[in-house]
């Protein structure tokens, strides 16, 4: 593909300062980045763009920019994704059943659906339109798919689920996994069945080898917007909110509740049974043993508020030489006791 950066600026509602007139035939990073590429610069690294020799840079503002032409715009990052799409749409698939797929003759395939080999789809599946479902791909009794969500190679869906449209389940993410509950008596452990389902909402996005647990009773779920990374887990009869970032690693116990747009950065992990409310933030490894009831940045074992977890961990480092001074002073202490 080629497009001039003026094309590409009015395909993103931006504004050229430079020659709108090179010609880009590709999208790099900011490294990488040639005379006929474009690319796009955010802090820190826009102190570094006069090093730079790309075709044309994306920018927020104007910026000294050595011999660079820029297209400003008001979400950098977000305008670089879209020509991503531009430049490297998503690969066609054939549509259609495989005739290695394995599909009950009771489920119901939407319109346009791309179901390839070796997919397993069980009894009263419905399954929306524009869906694309890869091989190996197991999607149990009773589940229901909206439209154009996306299910990768190996991904499981266990009965009775629900996902909402335009979802996205990366590859051997399973959801609806029995939870983990037990009864325990005289040392010995009793499985506690599971019989509720998870439900998704729409425009979710499920990382690679991500668990989510069906509920003991009722559903756990997982609200319009959220993005969950490789690597998580959601216990039984979690709840989270709209447009939450998981990230990889992060383990919620069972029955915690999380509200609208809050980020778990790495292995955070929370105690079961616990409220989160919405616009929180938590730092990698963080530990959540109790309710958070005020929007905020937190973080440590056990999370507290961010400047508050900062101010100690400065006062660790400092542990050590404060235990020299104390016994120093202990001993001072004791000789003028004993004069």
């Amino acid at each position: 593909m080629k497009k001039t950066v003026q094309e590409l600026a009015e395909f993103l509602g931006g504004t050229v300062i430079g020659n709108g007139e090179t010609v880009v035939e590709d999208i790099r990073s900011l490294a990488e980045a040639g005379k006929n590429d474009i690319t796009f610069a955010v802090d820190p690294y826009i102190e570094y763009l006069p090093q730079v020799h790309a075709g044309a840079v994306i920018v927020e503002k104007e910026v000294p920019c050595g011999d660079n032409t820029l297209v400003i715009v008001e979400n950098p990052r977000l305008a670089f994704s879209k020509l991503l799409v531009l430049f490297h749409p998503r690969q066609s698939v054939t549509v259609g059943i495989h005739s290695a797929a394995i599909v009950d003759e009771s489920a119901i395939i939407g319109a346009e659906t791309t179901i390839m080999a070796y997919a397993v789809i069980g009894k009263n599946v419905r399954v929306g339109k524009h869906c694309i479902i890869y091989p190996s791909v197991f999607i149990g009794d009773n589940v229901i798919i909206g439209d154009e969500t996306v299910l990768y190679p190996g991904a499981v869906i266990h009965e009775n689920c629900v996902l909402g449209s335009r979802n996205v389940i990366r590859a051997h993410a399973v959801i609806g996994g029995e939870g983990f509950g037990f009864a325990t008596k005289d040392g010995k452990h009793t499985r506690i069945p599971q019989i509720g389902n998870v439900e998704i909402g729409d425009d979710v996005e499920i990382g690679a080898c991500t668990t989510i647990d069906n509920a003991t009773l009722g559903s756990t779920k997982v609200k319009r917007g959220t993005k969950i990374d490789n690597l998580v887990h959601l216990g039984h009869n979690c709840e989270i909110g709209e447009d939450c970032f998981i990230i990889a690693q992060d383990g919620l116990a069972g029955s915690t509740i999380v509200g609208d747009h809050v980020i778990f950065a790495g292995q955070v992990a929370t105690k079961g049974h616990i409220s989160i409310c919405s616009d929180t933030v938590f730092a990698g490894r963080s530990g959540i043993t109790r309710d958070i009831t005020k929007p905020g940045i937190y973080g440590g074992f056990p999370a507290r508020p961010h400047m508050e977890w900062s101010r100690q961990e400065a006062y660790i480092k400092h542990l050590p030489q404060m235990a020299k001074r104390l016994k120093a002073l202990e001993k001072k202490l004791s000789e003028l006791e004993n004069k």
